[in-house]
């Protein structure tokens, strides 16, 4: 049995993105790969099961397996995480990544050789020095199998709160504030704390299409 599971979410619906260029956003195109394609060669090591999670056939890619999850609406943006939950490794490392991410090659080695398997969120806290994206994003999460409890308890929080117009969302920067203990009057604050990894480079979420022009133009103003 390999030691971790790579579990890469892409089977959201992409309204961000519509049909731009007639492929769905994980498909997007960045120095000559499509940036799904890209993660899974990423993380492909010899300890390492790819996973895919996407809605039909056009998700198989060649080193990973794909997973066609059932959703449930009753869990909102919350989904994207839980539907996969038959993926988390219930003995070793669990990585989730998102799917709509361009991942460098340094970035990905730092989550592949994180060196605890407590919870983290990798992402970028703030604006990026590089891409131009003037938010912060969530790239990743990891844990161990002594975590998911946890790890599944925050999400469940989250979709309460959101049910109960305590939050106007249930993603990832959410889950993450439950995961650290932030009170419930204060979960809509960008707060970081002590489970972050900061990865600052030209990794980057792609979620419109106007992302995906500016982070090509600038990569190839750069010379890369």
């Amino acid at each position: 049995m390999t030691s971790t599971h790579a579990v890469i979410i892409a089977a959201g619906d992409g309204t961000r993105w519509g049909d731009y260029g007639g492929h769905p956003k994980h498909f997007a195109v960045v120095d000559g790969e499509p940036i799904l394609h890209r993660t899974v060669r990423l993380l492909q090591r010899d300890d390492v099961k790819v996973l895919v999670v996407g809605p039909d056939d056009r998700y198989k890619v060649e080193g990973s397996e794909l997973y066609v999850p059932e959703h449930d609406p009753d869990v909102f943006d919350a989904d994207k995480f839980l539907s996969s939950r038959a993926l988390w490794h219930p003995d070793g490392r669990t990585i989730v990544v998102y799917g709509d991410v361009y991942w460098t090659d340094e970035a990905m080695t730092r989550v592949l050789d994180w060196p605890s398997w407590d919870w983290v969120l990798f992402g970028r806290a703030f604006e990026s020095r590089l891409t131009g994206t003037p938010y912060g994003e969530c790239f990743a999460q990891s844990f161990g199998s002594h975590a998911i409890a946890d790890h599944e308890a925050a999400l469940r929080r989250i979709v309460d709160l959101y049910r109960r117009g305590l939050i106007p969302r249930c993603g990832g920067w959410e889950h993450y504030r439950a995961m650290i203990g932030i009170p419930d009057g204060l979960m809509s604050r960008h707060l970081v704390g002590d489970r972050f990894a900061n990865i600052d480079d030209w990794t980057d979420d792609i979620d419109y299409p106007n992302e995906w022009e500016r982070l090509v133009q600038r990569r190839q103003e750069a010379g890369l």
